[in-house]
């Protein structure tokens, strides 16, 4: 899944994701989070939607 997905399931833009997950940067990282990242890993999509409550189920 992409950045630009799970916000639209937020409800927000990609820029307002990426600033909610930067006090969280150096977690994300120690997952595998690497810059320039388009597909995200599912260990971190999981992570992104469970710390901000965002439902990305059909």
């Amino acid at each position: 899944m992409t950045r630009q997905q799970i916000a639209w399931y937020a409800g927000v833009s990609v820029k307002t994701l990426r600033n909610w997950c930067k006090p969280y940067r150096k977690e994300l990282e120690a997952l595998g989070l690497q810059p320039g990242m388009v597909i995200l890993p599912p260990n971190i999509v999981q992570w992104i939607c469970d710390k901000f409550c965002i439902d990305v189920e059909p």
